[in-house]
């Protein structure tokens, strides 16, 4: 039996083998990965996934130890973009957080970034300890400051007084000694005082 085809036959066949409709391009993830991040703080990460027909889920798996089984959640789309996120808590003794993300599209073809045995490392810092403002420390000062100010005016005030009234007596009376002390005199006083916070 002789078998003849035609090139419309052809045309039919290699319709029937490859349909137009047929889905075979995977979801492109465009994620750029930040490699640093605070502990005990929320973490986010975004990507942008595009496919030429449609996405139908965007997951994120990750982990905290290397050999931990990864979490999966998935990552919403942010309304009106082809971005996708996915925030995720933190210990305050964390490390790192490993990952990778997942995306399909309609047509079941799927694409990672990142991958189980390979995963995206986020390293974490411990967040840089409380340090005493520099508005802290001086209400410390005013606080402190103030009153111990005010006992060294008192303590100069009661200096010159003792000053005044000793010279006031030894000018024996007015008998020609040391003349009495004028309220305009000048009298030179040097009162040397260290402060107790230094």
């Amino acid at each position: 039996m002789l078998l003849v085809f035609n090139q419309s036959s052809f045309a039919f066949a290699q319709a029937q083998v490859v349909p137009s409709a047929l889905d075979i391009d995977p979801p492109v993830i465009d994620h750029e990965s930040l490699e640093i991040g605070v502990a005990g703080q929320l973490q986010l990460f975004s990507a942008l996934v595009v496919d030429d027909r449609g996405i139908e889920y965007v997951d994120f798996h990750y982990r905290g130890t290397t050999n931990s089984d990864y979490q999966k959640v998935s990552m919403a789309q942010v309304a009106g973009t082809a971005n996708f996120a996915a925030s995720i808590e933190t210990e305050l003794g964390q490390s790192k957080i490993e990952y990778y993300i997942e995306a399909a599209d309609t047509g079941g073809n799927r694409v990672l970034k990142g991958f189980p045995f390979f995963p995206l490392v986020r390293d974490l810092e411990l967040p840089p300890t409380a340090k005493p403002s520099t508005t802290d420390v001086t209400s410390n000062d005013s606080n402190g400051g103030v009153g111990s100010k005010w006992l060294y005016v008192g303590l100069g005030a009661l200096a010159v007084g003792l000053l005044i009234s000793a010279s006031s007596s030894s000018d024996g009376g007015g008998d020609g000694g040391t003349p009495p002390v004028e309220p305009d005199d000048e009298v030179p006083l040097t009162i040397n005082i260290s402060s107790p916070l230094n």
